[in-house]
């Protein structure tokens, strides 16, 4: 589902630079004239079970309104190029609206708000691309290209996990970045795996631990979000990582109903931490309870 709006919805670490061009990709297939017009699923079941039978197959997901004359605009510009032939090759292509079923769900899931939108998600439905709202062929031929860089680097990320299963750090980068692709089991495993291992550095384990409280809070894991923002207050000595958790302990609060020791604590941070950058999301969300001054 669309990832909600909690206090602390992404943890410090998170406000990093694009990872476009952090570091030399191969480019993505060159496009070729050659390459076979694409088939088209009927359904996105069927599409995730093509996909699964194809080497790292994926699906492109085309969200659509009815009508939509954008939506037909774009898909003459786009969908006839040997471009999008040779993008589309490893994919499964599927057309949905966005007031069907699966349409609705991934809309809700992965946040589009406008139409036509595409999609690009692995079987297991991990984010490899995103772009939504018209514009023109050119644009939407560098968010394949983006796209796929992004996934490269991704892979990288997954390749050097592979090469060095004890290299905590690069465990927590996979992490973070299915995160960042709404797969969040994959992420769970690996923060886990660093915010538990005796050997972890405290600002590794910190940043695990912080995700880690995010994904139970939104799982309405409430009780295991508490023990985890616990721990980073029992160590950290960020104090930007303290009020942080501070805060996001309120977010437990409001998860077991208690909209009274939730509105508490919030004074109190607010008492505790005049001078705090969070201050004003403190104080919203005060608001929101009925309990600001």
């Amino acid at each position: 589902m669309k990832r909600k709006l909690w206090l602390l919805l992404a943890p410090l670490l998170l406000a990093s630079p694009s990872l476009l061009g952090q570091e030399d990709v191969t480019h993505p297939t060159a496009y070729r004239p050659q390459d076979p017009e694409p088939i088209w699923a009927t359904s996105f079941a069927e599409a995730v079970d093509r996909a699964r039978s194809m080497p790292d197959g994926r699906v492109f997901v085309e969200l659509l309104d009815d009508p939509c004359p954008q939506c037909e605009r774009m898909a003459s510009l786009v969908y006839p190029s040997a471009d999008f032939r040779a993008f589309i090759k490893d994919k499964v292509p599927v057309s949905l609206l966005r007031g069907s079923p699966d349409g609705a769900r991934l809309s809700e899931r992965f946040g589009v708000r406008l139409s036509p939108a595409w999609l690009v998600l692995t079987p297991d439905l991990l984010l490899a691309g995103k772009q939504e709202g018209a514009s023109n062929q050119s644009t939407w031929f560098d968010r394949f290209i983006a796209a796929e860089r992004d996934w490269a680097l991704f892979r990288q990320k997954l390749a050097r996990e592979k090469a060095s299963p004890g290299d905590l750090a690069a465990s927590l980068a996979v992490g973070e970045e299915a995160f960042r692709r709404f797969g969040d089991a994959m992420a769970e495993e690996r923060f886990r795996r660093v915010a538990d291992a005796p050997n972890a550095p405290n600002d590794l384990r910190e940043r695990a631990l912080s995700y880690l409280a995010s994904i139970a809070l939104e799982a309405r894991r409430i009780d295991e979000a508490e023990t985890d923002l616990k721990k980073i207050l029992a160590t950290t000595k960020d104090p930007v990582l303290r009020e942080k958790a501070e805060l996001r302990l309120a977010d437990v609060d409001l998860g077991r109903g208690d909209r009274l020791k939730a509105a508490e604590r919030l004074k109190a941070f607010l008492v505790e931490h005049p001078e705090s950058p969070l201050r004003p999301q403190a104080e919203e969300l005060l608001k929101a309870l009925g309990a600001a001054k």
